[in-house]
C-alpha cells in the first residue's frame, strides 16, 4: 500500500504560491464598494443572485472510490478556473473577473501541516447565513455528529509574530473571508494555515469551501453573491448514482443482510476489467463466486496464476437500494491478525455496486482505509 505524500506536498507548494497574495491584504476597507455588515444582510434576499451554473466534484469518478460528490451553484459572471484530482485530494477554484476566489479544498490527509511557524491570526468565526450542506454517511461512517452547518464570516481581529510579539495585536477592520462550516465552529480561533485549512471539517477527509478577495475585502454585490454561492454548497451522494456506473434500470433491491446478497449473486462472475486508483490493467482476469467457509460468508475467486486469496466477511452494511458493504476488517471489532492488518489500518472491505444488476453487469470495489490514505480497487464482472 502507497501512501501518497508526495500529492500533498506539491498541493501545500502551490497553497503558499497562490496564498502569498492573499495573507499581506488590506487591512483597511474601501470607502467606495464598502461591505455591508452582519445586521445588513438580514435584509439582503439571496434570491437575487441567479445561480444558473452547477458544479459537481469529481474525485470519486476519477479515483472510481466511494465519495462523496459535492455540488455548488453559481452564477454566469463566476467561472471554474481549476480543477485539479489526484489520488488524495481535489482542489477546484470558481473566480469572478476581480480575482475574488471560492476553492473547494478536499485532502484525504488528516494531518496536512503547512501552517506558519511564526505568524498567527486570531480570527472570530460567526454565522451569516444558512447552509444546505447536510453531513451524512461517507463509506459507512456516519458524520451527521458534526451537526448543523452554516456560512460563516472569518474576520480576522487580532495577528501575532513570535519573533517580536507575546500576545495578540488587535486588529482594526480585519480582513474577512467566508466559508461553510459546522455551527459549532463559533467563536474565536487560532490560525497558522493556508486558506484557513486549520478551519476545515472531517468528511473522511480535510474539507473546506472558502472564499477570499484579492485585498481581504468584499463588495456589497460580491458578498451577496459569494454567500449565495456557499449556501448552495451541498453533498449530492445520497441522492445521485456513482458517475463512473450509471444505471439503465431502475429495479432496486431489498436487502438487509449478507446472507440475501450472497443468495441473489449465486453463480460465476468474470472479471472483464480491473482498475487500481483509476487506472486500468491487464491481466487480471479471474472467475468470482460468493460462497461459505465453514458457515462464513466468503469471496472465492480463481485465475490460472492462482494471484487470489479467499476473503472472509465479518461485516455487512447497506448504503442504499443498490450499494451494499461486506467487511473483511474493522479496527477494534474484528481481530486484525486474521488479515495481518497494522495500526494505520482502519478499514478493509468489498463495496458491491448492482445499479446495472438488471444486464448481469457487477461492480466491485476493494477499499482499505488508513488514518490519511484510501487504497482502492475496482472490478468489473459480468455474469458467466
Amino acid at each position: 500500500m502507497r501512501k501518497q505524500g508526495v500529492y500533498l506536498l506539491l498541493i501545500l507548494s502551490m497553497i503558499l504560491g497562490l496564498f502569498s497574495g492573499c495573507s499581506s491584504s488590506n487591512e483597511t476597507k474601501k470607502d467606495q464598494n464598502e461591505p455591508t455588515t452582519n445586521e445588513d444582510l438580514t435584509t439582503i434576499s439571496l434570491s437575487e443572485v441567479e445561480l444558473n451554473h452547477t458544479y459537481t466534484t469529481r474525485f470519486e469518478e476519477v479515483n472510481s472510490v466511494t465519495y462523496p460528490a459535492f455540488s455548488f451553484d453559481y452564477s454566469d459572471n463566476w467561472s471554474i478556473t481549476k480543477e485539479e484530482v489526484t489520488p488524495s485530494s481535489e482542489w477546484v477554484t470558481l473566480s469572478n473577473e476581480r480575482g475574488v476566489t471560492i476553492d473547494f479544498i478536499n485532502i484525504h490527509e488528516k494531518n496536512i501541516g503547512g501552517g506558519s511557524t511564526t505568524f498567527y491570526k486570531e480570527v472570530e468565526v460567526s454565522k451569516i447565513a444558512d447552509s444546505s450542506f447536510v453531513p451524512g454517511y461517507v463509506q459507512a461512517t456516519d458524520y451527521s455528529d458534526l451537526g448543523k452547518f452554516m456560512v460563516a464570516e472569518l474576520k480576522t481581529v487580532g495577528t501575532m509574530d513570535v519573533m517580536t510579539d507575546t500576545d495578540f495585536v488587535p486588529v482594526e477592520d480585519g480582513t474577512v473571508s467566508y466559508a461553510v462550516l459546522p455551527e459549532s465552529s463559533i467563536g474565536k480561533h487560532t490560525i497558522n494555515s493556508l486558506y484557513y485549512m486549520d478551519l476545515a471539517f472531517w468528511y473522511s477527509g480535510n474539507t473546506l469551501l472558502v472564499a477570499s478577495a484579492p485585498d481581504g475585502q468584499f463588495t456589497a454585490q460580491e458578498e451577496k453573491e459569494v454567500i449565495a454561492i456557499l449556501s448552495s454548497f451541498r453533498d449530492g451522494h445520497a441522492q445521485v448514482a456513482p458517475t463512473d456506473t450509471p444505471s439503465n434500470s431502475s429495479e432496486t433491491w431489498d436487502i438487509e443482510t449478507i446472507d440475501e446478497l450472497w443468495e441473489l449473486l449465486s453463480g460465476e462472475w468474470l472479471c472483464k476489467e480491473y482498475q487500481y486508483l483509476g487506472k486500468t490493467y491487464d491481466g487480471y482476469e479471474h472467475v468470482m463466486q460468493l460462497q461459505y467457509i465453514d458457515g462464513q460468508p466468503s469471496m472465492i475467486r480463481q485465475s490460472e496464476d492462482g494471484r487470489w486469496i479467499d476473503a472472509v466477511f465479518d461485516g455487512f452494511t447497506v448504503d442504499d437500494d443498490t450499494h451494499f458493504n461486506a467487511y473483511t476488517y474493522r479496527k477494534g471489532i474484528d481481530d486484525p491478525s486474521d488479515g495481518n492488518w497494522g495500526d494505520e489500518v482502519e478499514a478493509a472491505w468489498y463495496a458491491f455496486d448492482m445499479s446495472n444488476l438488471s444486464d448481469n453487469k457487477l461492480t466491485v470495489y476493494y477499499y482499505i482505509s488508513t488514518n490519511d490514505f484510501l487504497d482502492n480497487h475496482k472490478f468489473e464482472y459480468v455474469r458467466n
